[in-house]
C-alpha cells in the first residue's frame, strides 16, 4: 500500500465516481485509477466500493476506512506544513572569544535575508572548524583563512591586531606602547600552538625576523586560562586585540610598535553546494562586506 492509493481512495469516495475523480481531481486515466483501487482492495481483503452503473457507493468497510484515512492524510499534511514552515537551521562555527562580537551581527543579517532562522553554534580552534566544515558538520565558520583549503571559500570580514596583555601593575604597563625588545627577558605566557596555530605562527615569524624567538615560559589552553596565568605569574601574553573586551579589570593591553601581522578573520563556507542554507550563507557573507 502506498500513499497514492489512499489519496486515490479519498478522491473517488468524495466524487462518488471513478471517472469523475480521474478527470477532475487526479488528472489520470480511468482504467489506471480503477486498477489502483482494485490493488488497494486486494491488499485490504475487503471491497471498499459498491460499483454501480451511475458511479460508486462506499461499502460499510469503505466508510470505516475513509474516516481513518482522512485522519492519516491530515496528519501527514500537517507534518509537511510544519517542515516547510520551520525556521532554517544554520550550523555555525566560531573561534572561542568571538561569540559575543560576531554572532549578533550574523543573526541580524540572516534574519534580515531569510526571516526566522535557528542557529547552532560550535566553538573550536580555527583548524578544527575548517575540518568540521570540510566534513559537512558545519554550514559556515568564522575562521582564519587557509590558503591550502582550495575547496572552501573565505570571505574576509575583519582584521585583529596582536597586542600585549599584562597586569596593570607590571612595569611594562607604564609605557603607552611596546616593542619586541621590551618583551625579551619577561615571563611569556603563550597560547597553545594546537589551539591557536595562526596566532603562534605570526608571533614566531615576527620574532624570527628580529633575530630572536620568544620562548614561552608557560602555555595556556585558551583565552581564560591565559588571563589566569598572566595574573599568577606576572607575565605577559600576545593575543588578538578583541581579547581586551574579555579580560579582567586587573589586566591591561598595550599595542606593539611594528608588531606581528594582523590576523585575518573570514567567513568560510563550501561554495559548490546548492542548498537554501548555502545560498543564505553566501548572501550573508556578501552582505557582511557591505555592512
Amino acid at each position: 500500500m502506498e500513499l497514492r492509493h489512499l489519496r486515490y481512495f479519498v478522491a473517488v469516495a468524495d466524487e462518488g465516481s471513478v471517472s469523475g475523480a480521474a478527470r477532475t481531481r487526479l488528472h489520470t486515466a480511468q482504467p489506471s485509477l480503477s486498477r489502483q483501487l482494485k490493488d488497494l482492495e486486494r491488499e485490504l481483503g475487503v471491497e471498499l466500493f459498491d460499483r454501480r452503473v451511475r458511479g460508486v457507493v462506499l461499502t460499510r468497510p469503505g466508510r470505516l476506512f475513509l474516516g481513518h484515512v482522512r485522519q492519516v492524510l491530515k496528519q501527514l499534511d500537517d507534518a509537511i506544513d510544519v517542515v516547510r514552515n520551520a525556521p532554517m537551521t544554520i550550523r555555525v562555527g566560531i573561534i572561542p572569544g568571538l561569540e559575543t562580537f560576531v554572532l549578533p551581527e550574523f543573526r541580524r543579517l540572516a534574519r534580515e535575508i531569510a526571516g526566522e532562522v535557528d542557529i547552532e553554534v560550535t566553538s573550536a580552534p580555527s583548524t578544527a572548524l575548517i575540518q568540521y566544515l570540510k566534513d559537512g558538520n558545519l554550514d559556515l565558520a568564522f575562521a582564519r583563512p587557509s590558503v591550502t583549503d582550495l575547496d572552501l571559500h573565505f570571505e574576509p570580514i575583519d582584521r585583529h591586531r596582536i597586542s600585549v596583555f599584562l597586569q596593570a601593575g607590571h612595569p611594562l604597563a607604564l609605557r603607552p606602547e611596546l616593542t619586541f625588545s621590551d618583551l625579551v627577558g619577561h615571563t611569556y605566557v603563550a597560547v597553545n600552538q594546537r589551539v591557536a596555530p595562526f596566532l603562534r605562527g605570526e608571533i614566531d615569524t615576527w620574532g624570527q625576523q628580529r633575530g630572536l624567538a620568544l620562548s614561552p615560559t608557560h602555555v595556556a589552553g585558551d583565552i581564560a586560562s591565559t588571563f589566569s596565568l598572566i595574573m599568577a605569574t606576572d607575565g605577559f601574553s600576545l593575543m588578538p586585540d578583541y581579547a581586551e573586551r574579555l579580560m579582567p579589570a586587573t589586566l591591561t593591553m598595550r599595542p606593539l610598535v611594528d608588531g606581528p601581522a594582523p590576523l585575518m578573520l573570514a567567513i568560510a563556507y563550501r561554495p559548490l553546494l546548492l542548498s537554501p542554507v548555502q545560498s543564505l550563507v553566501s548572501t550573508v557573507a556578501s552582505s557582511w562586506q557591505r555592512a
